[in-house]
């Protein structure tokens, strides 16, 4: 009997303790033999389909290869288990590789790439006449957040986008004891969400925040009227000529998308997203900006901040609003990334985007101009300047 009354007081002490979303990640994780997250989690959450009303059939350039030259290269894609690898330069497909039983039609996570994909929304959002301007006032869709704010202190979208809201929020993926583990397996994203507060002046420092992202979502969501998933269908998945409908995780049945990652798509419909972006924001598809060039200059436009992973007074070079920036071998990048190695790198000067997608990555490394990357992306995008520069 004592037994059984310690079970019962454990499983209370579980519940109460709001744990509960452990459940729900031990079986996504560890009864699958896994330790974090995976890119094919999606099979786990409920979702809601971002559909496109047009098809956009990439090129197929003359010089086309299905599998990586460069030998270097191709043994870290396979070593890092990578599932995809694509290059787009000037006007067609030069690239396109699979491992591990993947294809042109297979789904996988975005993980935080998916922060990029917000920060295009909003512009779309501004671009429709939804939202005002990056300068706009969150407490303006959602007031009851007003009450947690900072000394009083106004939160911008643009603090948002660019994670200097302070917010607070403590970014971890290997703690199953966590926030963040919280909103990707918990069951109501939004009254997580909406019950912190800001504990820092907005505007100053960067923390990055998949949190910051998720609030953002909620104001989108507020501003547009309608789902983040259906808006994103019609202003640009619809525009880039996605094959086929992505697919959203969402925290519970008819919940909301988890809009900090867990957007699900196909590696060419990743790569169009890229065109896009390459093309400062102007659909092939459609012939019409998704965004302003006004809003993506912004975009790509490094605000003034202190380094909050230092305690020192550096100020970030490595974050824009929403996407990653790097100078590599001379030339400038900008790039979305994801947990695991999910990449989306735009190369201008080389007319470039490619993407690669899989399970494995290694540790950030920062370098002397203390812009942050992977070992494995840095030697990525090298390999890709060098053999496409020629």
């Amino acid at each position: 009997m004592k037994k059984y009354i310690l079970l019962v007081f454990f499983v209370l002490l579980f519940l109460l303790s709001d744990v509960s979303y452990l459940i729900h990640g031990v079986r996504c994780t560890y009864l699958r033999g896994e330790s974090s997250a995976q890119i094919d989690d999606y099979k786990f959450f409920h979702t809601r389909p971002v559909s496109s009303d047009n098809t956009y059939f990439l090129p197929v350039g003359k010089n086309f290869s299905d599998n990586v030259k460069n030998s270097k290269l191709d043994s870290l894609l396979v070593a890092s288990k990578s599932v995809a690898f694509l290059v787009f330069q000037k006007d067609s497909l030069r690239v396109e590789s699979y491992w591990q039983n993947t294809n042109k039609n297979s789904k996988t996570n975005s993980f935080s790439m998916a922060k990029s994909i917000v920060s295009v929304l909003i512009g779309s959002a501004i671009k429709e006449g939804y939202i005002k301007s990056v300068d706009q006032s969150i407490f303006d869709f959602v007031p009851e957040m007003k009450k947690r704010s900072f000394l009083g202190h106004d939160v911008k979208i643009k603090h948002l986008i660019n994670m200097s809201s302070g917010y607070d929020w403590l970014e971890n993926y290997k703690r199953p004891i966590s926030v963040t583990a919280k909103a990707y397996y918990g069951k109501n994203i939004r009254h997580l969400i909406l019950n912190k507060k800001f504990v820092e002046e907005p505007g100053k420092i960067h923390r990055y925040s998949s949190g910051s992202t998720q609030l953002l979502g909620i104001v989108l969501e507020r501003a547009v009227k309608e789902s983040v998933s259906d808006f994103t269908g019609r202003v640009l998945w619809s525009k880039i000529g996605a094959n086929e409908s992505a697919l959203w995780s969402l925290d519970r049945e008819g919940g909301m998308e988890k809009v900090f990652c867990c957007f699900n798509s196909s590696a060419r419909d990743f790569l169009k997203f890229g065109v896009l972006m390459l093309d400062g924001g102007f659909s092939r598809v459609t012939k019409e900006d998704v965004v302003s060039k006004e809003y993506f200059n912004w975009l790509l436009s490094v605000p003034k901040l202190i380094d909050g992973k230092k305690n020192t007074d550096s100020y970030v070079d490595y974050y824009s609003n929403g996407w990653w920036v790097a100078d590599v071998l001379d030339r400038n990048i900008f790039y979305a990334r994801g947990f695991l190695g999910q990449w989306i790198v735009v190369i201008p000067s080389l007319d470039l985007v490619f993407v690669r997608l899989g399970k494995k990555d290694n540790q950030e490394t920062e370098l002397k101009n203390s812009y942050m990357l992977t070992d494995n992306l840095l030697f990525t995008i090298k390999s890709v300047i060098e053999d496409f520069s020629l």
